[in-house]
């Protein structure tokens, strides 16, 4: 099993130029400026959240609850350069909260996650099985560093911008990523050990 080492490419593009101006309108009224950030920011977000818990339906629904309370909430902001990163706090806030009262972390749809360079398996039938693993292992990983997981190794988002999207240190946010790796090893090692199919062999 392995991991990617070294920075991740750049993530999707950042703030533009009239970002500040779209913020400053739509603090003022303006539902087509809000509009226009929704835009910007939909896809973006329901990623990140179908992720954090694990269900399509799920992360669509609290991606309406997250731009619906950003525009209830919009006056609060008071630095418009920091519309991104005040968006994904209230959308992390929004599956804490979901996960709470589920009080069931369910799995990720790994499947569509790509480009992600865990561990290689031959045949199509293992990676069946391994794409199934996958998804529970990731499911099981504490939800204090599943945010920083995601964005950093299936994102590819800088630790610098996670900080700045989550409002955590730098410092934080690798040491997150370090122990979110640390546990998705653990995790799939001991799921591993603890297969049928290894259990058999055991008792021979």
């Amino acid at each position: 099993m392995s991991y990617r080492i070294g920075d991740p490419p750049a993530s999707e593009a950042g703030n533009s130029s009239d970002e500040h101006d779209l913020v400053l309108r739509a603090q003022g009224g303006d539902q087509f400026a809000f509009e226009k950030l929704y835009e910007r920011y939909n896809s973006r977000i329901s990623r990140y959240l179908i992720r954090m818990v694990g269900d399509d339906g799920v992360g669509c629904e609290l991606t309406q609850e997250t731009f619906f309370k950003a525009w209830e909430a919009l006056l609060s902001l008071r630095d418009p350069a920091s519309f991104a990163s005040w968006l994904y706090r209230i959308a992390t806030n929004r599956a804490y909260n979901y996960q709470s009262h589920a009080r069931l972390l369910r799995t990720i749809p790994w499947e569509d996650v790509a480009g992600v360079d865990v561990l290689s398996v031959a045949g199509p039938e293992s990676q069946v099985e391994e794409s199934e693993l996958l998804k529970l292992v990731l499911a099981r990983i504490s939800p204090t560093y599943r945010p920083c997981f995601i964005l950093y190794v299936i994102e590819k988002v800088p630790q610098r911008e996670i900080a700045a999207l989550l409002d955590i240190k730098c410092t934080s946010v690798a040491k997150y990523v370090s122990r979110g790796k640390e546990e998705f090893r653990q995790i799939y090692y001991r799921m591993i050990s603890q297969a049928p199919e290894n259990e058999g062999r055991k008792k021979r």
